[in-house]
């Protein structure tokens, strides 16, 4: 029996002057008032797409086809009994690309040029999620999900400092973080990849020549544990059609969550971390989220298993 669908129009805010500087809001509960900063309002679903850092035809818009599904009659158990209240999927400004050039003497550099380095994607992603907090009160009550390098921003988030990255902006940090076929280590990735000069291409274009700096932010290589104290769950996805991202990334940033998990143990008996892992994903890389079947099923795992933690 298929799926009914609502239809979802999102409410588009500006957190920045950049036209990339847009966070799409969906409103789960559609009678309820987002704004109204109850403490036991449910949880958050925030979404942050991929691209290489680069890609202006992957946006914040990506993430239709998987709240689609998620607002279907499929799933409308789910997240009706563990009350998720929104999702919202954040834009940030993006890195050049050679494949769509832009004028610089004719694009507005404030508002249109495309030519992010890090940290400023890392930084938009973080005053984003500011901008949400403020504005709708969810605390940490929210679980932040990524594919590809946006796998990377979310746990990025969760880092205690990454390098080159120094701002002012503070947000408080999710219970839950979900990585979808994401990118952990740049360097192995690099090296994993040699025969395709485009990985190197595109690590440079968002991270300069630096490659201890590519460590340095990799959460793989640098780790978590110091961090992302208020953590509860982190999911890690992977898919045996990825035919972009392969295993080791999952492999290098499962083993980084060892200490994540084994600190808060050895801290305290009775907190709670998760781990958990994906590996039923089949579909190529950006099937997993254009189709939006396999996003939506790891996005309610998610949910699931932080409903229990929290229970």
């Amino acid at each position: 029996m298929a799926s009914t669908t609502r239809a979802t129009t999102p409410e588009t805010y500006s957190y920045g002057p950049h036209d990339l500087q847009k966070v799409h809001v969906y409103n789960v509960q559609k009678q309820a008032d987002l704004s109204s900063k109850s403490p036991n309002q449910g949880y958050w679903v925030i979404y942050i797409h991929g691209g290489a850092w680069r890609d202006p035809r992957v946006l914040a818009e990506s993430f239709g086809p998987t709240e689609t599904l998620l607002q279907s009659s499929r799933y409308a158990e789910i997240i009706t009994r563990e009350h998720v209240v929104a999702f919202a999927s954040i834009d940030y400004r993006l890195s050049a690309h050679p494949n769509f050039p832009q004028d610089r003497s004719t694009t507005d550099a404030a508002t249109q040029l495309r030519d992010a380095k890090h940290p400023d994607h890392l930084h938009d992603v973080l005053a984003a999620i500011a901008f949400l907090q403020e504005r709708y009160g969810f605390g940490d009550r929210y679980i932040l999900v990524g594919h590809s390098c946006g796998a990377t921003l979310a746990f990025q988030t969760v880092m205690g400092k990454v390098a080159g990255a120094e701002t002012t902006t503070t947000i408080t940090k999710p219970r839950a973080v979900a990585g979808v076929c994401g990118i952990y280590d740049l360097r192995l990735l690099r090296d994993d990849f040699k025969q395709e000069p485009i990985y190197h291409q595109f690590l440079e274009g968002a991270f300069g020549p630096d490659e201890d700096l590519w460590d340095r932010v990799s959460p793989a290589k640098d780790g978590i544990e110091a961090g992302w104290l208020n953590g509860k769950l982190a999911l890690l996805a992977h898919s045996a059609g990825d035919e972009l991202v392969n295993l080791r990334q999952f492999l290098a940033m499962k083993d980084a969550l060892v200490p994540w998990k084994e600190a808060a143990t050895a801290k305290d008996d009775r907190s709670t971390r998760q781990v958990v892992l994906l590996q039923d994903l089949q579909q190529p890389h950006d099937d997993v989220w254009s189709n939006g079947e396999e996003l939506a099923a790891v996005i309610v795992t998610a949910i699931r298993e932080l409903a229990k933690i929290d229970s």
